[in-house]
């Protein structure tokens, strides 16, 4: 019988040392912490932490909270093109008899390009000067005998008709004396001619591409999310793989009225100034477009932490801990945007972090500058 009972006490210690064990492995990860509160318990209902009448800190490497503005870079893809830019045709047809530009000159406006074969031209002009000196002098001399009443009026009034059909012949030929040479329309520079001397053209023979780039022109499209923070004087920054890492600043001219259905984009206009007349029409442009968004405190990667599904830092006020909870805005490359009751200046953590406690005393091992080596202008950009 007593051996039965010891077997019972036996059997009961061993299932009470199972379901310890049990607990303690289940609950391994609240041991500590259980522990660290118990001991503060301990240690606060004696009027002064074991570490501070020990005389001991925590040794933490702290970084300093600086502040950016949560910008996005829209990105997009555009080609360039002209302010103005055309193929020039002739107006009539004829032989090219002289060709006054080469690929590559700049011309002004009403500067010649080519010339026709005129010499049909000239005579029909020069016929035309004669027909209209004799159309004055026999208007000159209907007017004198209708003076004396010799003649009638009516032959007065064919006499000034024959003088004014006379004008109007001599402007058409002048015309089509003029149309035998081509000339520039406005100032830009030319390209590598179509045709040569002597050839034969007729006014559907392109002769020359001509293109004012004092400025380009960039079409891109903008996604429909971003439409609202867009708009017309918007500045706007251009790569070309021409000029490699060189940026090109412009602003956005026009915006078109529609959204496109199937690609959800509008499309905008920039102008991009080119002064010194490097840029190409036809040349392709990376655009950047910076859209100002609003200031969020930065932190290091390392000071976030994480515990029961949310996120936090460790700040040092006055030489204790402070657990702040925050709210992660965007990662960047090695820092973190964040929203929370943390400032531009504040100290925190981000070494040493696994023994501090709310409230505990620590001990920088280094003393970050005023400002950190974060920038105002870390940005993020939509892919």
């Amino acid at each position: 019988m007593k051996r039965q009972v010891a077997l019972w006490i036996q059997l009961i210690v061993f299932t009470l040392l199972l379901v310890a064990s049990g607990a303690l492995w289940f609950g391994r990860e609240h041991v500590g912490s259980v522990f660290a509160a118990l001991t503060d318990s301990a240690n606060n209902t004696k009027g002064t932490p074991r570490d501070n009448r020990r005389g001991r800190k925590i040794p933490v490497v702290v970084a300093r909270v600086t502040e950016t503005a949560n910008n996005v870079t829209v990105e997009a893809v555009g080609t360039g093109r002209a302010k103005r830019f055309l193929t020039l045709n002739p107006v009539t047809s004829g032989e090219i008899v002289e060709f006054a530009v080469r690929a590559g000159d700049r011309v002004k406006r009403g500067d010649i390009i080519l010339r026709l074969d005129a010499r049909q031209a000239e005579l029909a002009v020069k016929v035309a000067m004669t027909k209209r000196v004799e159309a004055e002098r026999l208007m000159a001399r209907s007017e004198q005998l209708h003076g004396k009443s010799l003649i009638s009026q009516a032959k007065v009034d064919d006499a000034r008709n024959i003088s004014q059909r006379s004008e109007l012949e001599l402007k058409q030929a002048e015309e089509a004396l003029a149309d035998r040479t081509l000339k520039a329309p406005f100032e830009g520079v030319v390209g590598i001619p179509k045709v040569e001397f002597g050839d034969r053209v007729t006014t559907d023979t392109e002769i020359i591409t001509l293109d004012d780039r004092s400025v380009l022109l960039i079409e891109f499209e903008v996604p429909e999310l971003y439409l609202s923070r867009v708009s017309v004087g918007h500045e706007i920054v251009g790569h070309t793989p021409s000029f490699g890492q060189r940026t090109f600043v412009g602003k956005i001219d026009q915006i078109d009225s529609r959204v496109d259905r199937t690609s959800r984009s509008v499309m905008a206009r920039a102008v991009l100034p080119n002064p010194d007349d490097r840029l190409r029409p036809g040349m392709s442009f990376a655009v950047e477009i910076i859209l100002p968004g609003k200031t969020f405190p930065v932190v290091p990667e390392l000071a976030l932490l994480w515990g029961k599904g949310e996120s936090y830092v460790w700040r040092i006020n006055n030489g204790r801990a402070e657990k702040i909870g925050v709210r992660i805005v965007k990662r960047l490359n090695s820092a973190i945007l964040v929203d929370g009751k943390i400032s531009n200046g504040d100290l925190v953590v981000v070494e040493g972090v696994q023994r501090l406690r709310p409230g505990g005393a620590v001990m920088l091992l280094s003393q970050p500058p005023q400002r950190s080596g974060l920038s105002s202008r870390l940005e993020t950009k939509n892919d």
